[in-house]
């Protein structure tokens, strides 16, 4: 036997006790220790500890999640996400970009946080406004959104109406046409940034008012659309494409223990499983204009449904206390929030699709 042919049956030797030593690893962690008992503590064991930080943890927690542009320090997109391991269910509520705040003790817009503070302050702002601990943040910029869009091949969506939007400071041409269509990356971001038109017309008024409210509405449809359609199988292989896209526009505190430990959740996971919560408030009709957030409603929501004790960043207890003068412009605000649905009569939506495809698209 010469040596080059001894060597290749001994790596094959070597890669195949690896292999079968993998998956006894793997049987061993999951039957022993991944496995709870019935008081939710995990199994007794001497490697236990070994194993510990790649077990995944039972307790819920909070993500802020933040969508816009890192160059230009802007955040159009903050949505608050809560994950339960347990029943692998998400509730998010999304966060108006004109809620009114209170930022080093001035009284702002919650926009103004990211390009003045960045995340830190971002997520402070959010934890003081709604008493809730936040445990991780993570910030993508649009073009990774449009890269990813693209990537899965579109999504098929149905467009209730003309859009058409111009702003040369922002470099910004919203031009999209009514009717069933697959949205590229591109279209599918000015789809979810139109908040008003050029020319405002009776059909345009059926699904916006120029309010950032009924702007979330639609992006949290189109999410949900996004979600039925495309996580399945079979984008399975275009896995480690989107996550280079992702990493590569990305800034999070999720270390890669973290996010290795939530991908032993995706065979669990059901769009049904995703509550979209809107943030309990109404407009306040004044300059400038605010959306006034009604703190007791959105803090009693955030105690039920995004329970969570680790948190990023401590919450200053004065601050949060201040926000007692907000829910006063509140009581004194008679204008109530418009009853509009963006997405009501949208076939698009995910509850009342009537021309969406059957077939979860690739």
């Amino acid at each position: 036997m010469n040596l080059r042919k001894f060597y290749f049956i001994l790596t094959i030797v070597l890669v195949s006790v690896l292999f079968c030593s993998g998956i006894g690893v793997l049987y061993y962690v999951n039957s022993q220790i991944i496995n709870t008992s019935s008081d939710g503590t995990a199994s007794d064991s001497p490697i236990k500890d070994i194993f510990t930080p790649f077990i995944p943890s039972k307790e819920p927690f909070n993500i802020l999640l933040l969508g816009g542009d890192k160059v230009n320090k802007n955040s159009d997109t903050m949505m608050l996400a809560n994950f339960d391991p347990v029943t692998c269910k998400v509730n998010i509520m999304s966060i108006p970009r004109d809620t009114k705040v209170i930022i080093e003790n001035k009284t702002r817009k919650i926009n103004y946080a990211f390009p003045h503070g960045g995340v830190d302050l971002t997520v402070q702002t959010v934890s003081e406004l709604l008493d809730v601990n936040i445990k991780y943040y993570v910030f993508v910029d649009t073009s990774a959104f449009r890269d990813i869009i693209d990537l899965l091949g579109g999504v098929n969506y149905y467009v209730p109406v003309d859009l058409n939007y111009d702003d040369p400071t922002q470099n910004l041409h919203i031009h999209l046409k009514q009717g069933q269509q697959t949205l590229n990356g591109t279209q599918s971001e000015h789809y979810i940034r139109f908040r008003k038109p050029n020319k405002w017309t009776s059909e345009v008024k059926k699904y916006y008012d120029g309010s950032d409210i009924m702007r979330t509405e639609v992006q949290q449809a189109f999410l949900k659309e996004l979600m039925r359609q495309k996580l399945n199988l079979q984008n399975l292989p275009k896995l480690n494409s989107i996550i280079s896209v992702v990493f590569q526009n990305l800034e999070t505190n999720l270390s890669l223990n973290e996010v290795i430990k939530m991908t032993g959740y995706i065979s669990k996971f059901k769009v049904e499983n995703v509550n979209f919560i809107p943030m309990p408030g109404k407009p306040y009709d004044a300059t400038p204009w605010y959306y006034l957030c009604d703190i007791d409603s959105a803090r009693q929501i955030c105690m039920e449904s995004f329970i969570g004790t680790s948190s990023y960043l401590m919450i200053d207890n004065a601050s949060k206390e201040a926000y007692k003068n907000i829910m006063e412009d509140l009581d004194n605000n008679t204008k109530t929030t418009s009853s509009k649905s963006t997405t009501k009569n949208n076939p698009s939506n995910a509850e009342s699709s009537i021309k969406g495809t059957d077939k979860a698209d690739p």
